[in-house]
């Protein structure tokens, strides 16, 4: 049996819940991901289209997921079935794709913490891609630190909501600032600074393209934890009176500054080409080397990245941790220690892919990049265009209306506009993410596989025949099936 609503926990105040919320939606892809694709599609150009997609987009889904958590102050389950009878399973979709998320998630995140402990003992040495290459694919110490990094987790979640997730964002947000900010300060003191300002806000409108509204579109997404039910979840923890769209607004603002701040730091590095894990954890730490007193800038950048996957962690977790107490009435540590150890399990198969696993692929993948690709791709688009459908067509137009305009949180001349983007350009805009997504992917696929076939596999080993002075090598093409003997004089076959 659930336990009785009136016993949840909730946040404390405002600050408390835009901090919260600000540090779920803050992660590493607004550290890693935003500065390529703005310096990739016009800079100030693609800022101003981003924006745009925020305010359509993102800004409108976001105050859904917490008008939903906040009208029914449950777990994501629960949540919709209470406004809608029948539509638990899109909670419980939502419950298994932050779950899959966290498999791989809590990996790059132990990363973090293992860069941050090498840059202060200056341990990573000058290949950087080859540390990258030999740490992530070896078996025991990535595991390690992503244990560690769960257990951290894990051990803020069984503080409370309170307790354990309002008191740590309370720390970690504003220390995550701090390192920003003294980043940020010192990048613009460097040589490539102010240039790097330029390249930041500039506009070049030549390099606008379909892609720059497929990217600025994608980037407003996901950058904001739409789907997975963490801002659900942390709207159900909302005091009563809480302006929801106000909030929602304070969020989506710190959301893009940390970006705007990240891309002036990167291009300041002038690494502005590199994205994703390259970018963090092979081509920073090696201007970082470059650089008076590197390995402090290296260790605040790593610690950066830390706080900002562990935020976002700490909000995932927590989406799982509040089914297991409310709807299966289990205490929150028991309900804690479950996600905690299915955590554990899911991220050892995940980082094991990457080196002694690496062997099973599944579409051409490794289990890691199938849990990042199949919850991107697929998962996330389609709760995000089910979410806006339940909240635009499903809930009640009369319900959904006293939520959102109760306690001033939405104003009733701002509403209908609300109202009509949820309905009519959320779901159309998600829509459009998620087909591209699927049709980049089919496209990348095909050509890695046209490729792979196109590919001419020679193997060769040394053969002693009788009667023979010199062994022979047999090169064995094993597209044409024939065996060609190779000597030291012949040529290339």
């Amino acid at each position: 049996m659930a336990k009785d609503a009136t016993k949840r926990g909730g946040f404390g105040g405002k600050i408390a819940a835009i901090l919260a919320a600000a540090g779920s939606a803050i992660g590493l892809g607004n550290i890693w991901r935003f500065p390529y694709i703005t310096s990739e599609n016009g800079g100030g150009a693609f800022i101003l289209i981003y924006l745009g997609c925020i305010l359509l987009l993102g800004l409108p889904l976001l105050i859904a997921e917490f008008s939903v958590g906040h009208n029914s102050k449950s777990n994501p389950i629960d949540a919709f079935s209470k406004i809608r009878r029948g539509w638990g399973w899109l909670g419980a979709a939502g419950l298994v794709s932050v779950f899959l998320i966290m498999g791989y998630y809590f990996v790059i995140s132990g990363w973090t913490l293992n860069y941050a402990i090498a840059s202060a003992t200056d341990s990573i040495g000058g290949n950087y891609g080859a540390f990258f290459v030999e740490f992530t694919t070896a078996t025991w110490m990535p595991l390690l630190f992503t244990y560690i990094f769960i257990l951290a987790t894990h051990f803020i979640i069984i503080g409370g909501v309170q307790g354990g997730i309002e008191k740590a964002s309370k720390i970690m947000m504003p220390l995550l600032f701090g390192i920003l900010i003294v980043l940020a300060v010192y990048s613009l003191w460097l040589p490539e600074g102010r240039e790097a300002l330029g390249n930041v806000f500039t506009p070049d409108f030549s390099k606008v393209s379909g892609k720059t509204f497929l990217d600025a579109m994608g980037q407003a997404f996901f950058t904001l934890s739409i789907g997975m039910g963490a801002m659900l979840i942390y709207g159900s923890y909302f005091k009563e009176g809480t302006k929801l769209a106000g909030t929602a607004i304070s969020v989506v603002s710190l959301d893009t500054l940390v970006a705007l701040t990240a891309a002036v730091i990167i291009f300041s590095a002038g690494v502005e080409n590199e994205s994703g894990m390259q970018l963090a954890f092979v081509a920073m730490p090696k201007v970082f080397a470059a650089m008076p007193a590197g390995n402090l800038w290296a260790t605040l950048f790593f610690l950066l990245l830390g706080l900002a996957a562990l935020s976002s962690t700490i909000s995932m977790h927590e989406a799982v941790t509040s089914y297991f107490v409310e709807k299966r009435g289990m205490s929150r540590t028991k309900g804690a220690w479950i996600v905690t150890i299915g955590a554990m399990l899911l991220a050892t198969v995940a980082s094991l892919s990457l080196g002694d696993w690496s062997g099973f692929t599944v579409l051409g993948m490794n289990i890691f990049s199938l849990l990042d690709t199949f919850t991107a791709i697929v998962m996330l688009p389609l709760l995000g265009i089910m979410t806006s459908i339940f909240v635009g067509w499903v809930w009640k137009k009369e319900d959904m209306k006293a939520e959102l305009t109760a306690e001033g949180g939405v104003d009733k001349a701002t509403y209908p506009v609300v109202r009509f983007l949820l309905k009519w350009v959320c779901p159309v805009l998600v829509s459009v993410v998620f087909v591209f997504g699927i049709i980049d992917f089919v496209k990348g696929y095909t050509h890695s596989a046209e490729a792979e076939a196109e590919a001419v596999e020679v193997e060769t080993f040394e053969l002693s025949v009788e009667g023979i002075d010199e062994d022979v090598t047999l090169a064995v093409d094993h597209e044409s099936v024939m065996l060609t003997p190779v000597t030291e004089n012949s040529d290339n076959n």
